[in-house]
């Protein structure tokens, strides 16, 4: 027996890891690209370290979508999260996203907010996400349903959702059917028994 889904723990640890990947992602692009576009650092060493914490970022957010048991709700909170955050990025007054803009800041940080919430990558992202988790929690669940007997299994005879089976003769509503049939003499008439 598969193990029971559990997207509801997923969809909270979705939520928090999404925060995090937010936060994280934010925060080592920011440091990347001041790194190599505004002090023109050639030095791969120095920014190793951010271009790493991003790995890292997309790894544990990989790794937990990953899970059987969790991965749909995983999938359906960080992609909620995401897209809910894209979308107030674009859409709020500027002063609104300024004081958003704080609640993804590394603590402590002097660094400005990275333009990767600003630019709808987050949208675009947290839809697909979004989207993906949605359509797995629903197949997980009807997965372990079937898996686990709590559904009948019906028989498929390859037609389409609300079409009537069609009898096996081939035949038509209305047409003489195999047992039914006699050959009739040419003048239309059966004989007698």
């Amino acid at each position: 027996m598969p193990a029971k889904p559990v997207p509801g723990l997923g969809l909270v640890l979705g939520v928090i890891v999404g925060y995090a990947a937010i936060v994280g992602g934010s925060y080592a692009t920011t440091r990347l690209a001041t790194a190599r576009a505004v002090r023109f650092e050639s030095d791969v060493n120095r920014s190793l370290p951010w271009l790493a914490l991003l790995v890292v970022v997309a790894l544990v957010l990989a790794v937990l979508m990953a899970v059987p048991a969790i991965g749909s709700g995983v999938m359906v909170g960080a992609g909620g999260l995401m897209t809910l955050v894209g979308l107030a990025f674009l859409v709020l007054p500027l002063r609104q996203v300024f004081d958003l803009s704080k609640a993804f800041r590394v603590p402590g940080s002097r660094f400005p907010p990275s333009y990767l919430l600003f630019d709808g990558s987050l949208l675009l992202l947290g839809l697909v996400l979004l989207v993906v988790g949605a359509r797995r929690w629903a197949s997980d669940a009807k997965v372990y349903r079937m898996l686990s007997g709590q559904q009948p299994q019906q028989q498929q005879w390859g037609g389409y959702p609300g079409q009537q089976q069609q009898p096996q003769y081939g035949g038509y509503p209305g047409q003489q059917q195999p047992q039914d049939y006699r050959p009739q003499p040419p003048g239309g008439q059966q004989p007698p028994r």
